[in-house]
């Protein structure tokens, strides 16, 4: 079982230390050029609360997913539901040294074979 204790928020800061220690390196990232973040390949499980109505506050669904690469910006996941680009969600990120908690935005969602590849960039 997870102690609470290991929940930290979703920062650049927190993320940097959960990569640097499964050997990656993080330069400075350029937040205005996606495209420069280096994204690194880290299969996880992840947790995400999508509101129902599109507004965070109202009654949520929680999707189970598997995460696919991480940045300092963003995420990527495999889940088997669609997700509307531009809704804001919930996402725990669960690491065996850490859960890493907070808001992201979809930026994209496409259909594959088992479900769909979804690109979330998290809110700061």
């Amino acid at each position: 079982m997870m102690k609470t204790d290991e929940f930290q928020q979703l920062t650049c800061e927190n993320v940097t230390r959960v990569l640097v220690a499964r050997g990656g390196s993080c330069p400075e990232d350029d937040p205005s050029d996606r495209r420069k973040v280096p994204r690194w390949p880290f299969p996880g499980p992840v947790e995400l609360w999508v509101p129902l109505s599109g507004r965070p506050s109202d009654e949520t669904e929680h999707v189970l997913g598997t995460t696919l690469d991480l940045s300092t910006s963003g995420v990527g996941l495999h889940c088997d539901c669609e997700l509307p680009v531009g809704l804001t969600l919930a996402i725990a990120i669960h690491e065996p040294e850490v859960t890493l908690h907070g808001d992201a935005t979809v930026r994209y969602c496409a259909p594959c074979p088992d479900g769909f590849k979804v690109g979330l960039e998290f809110v700061r």
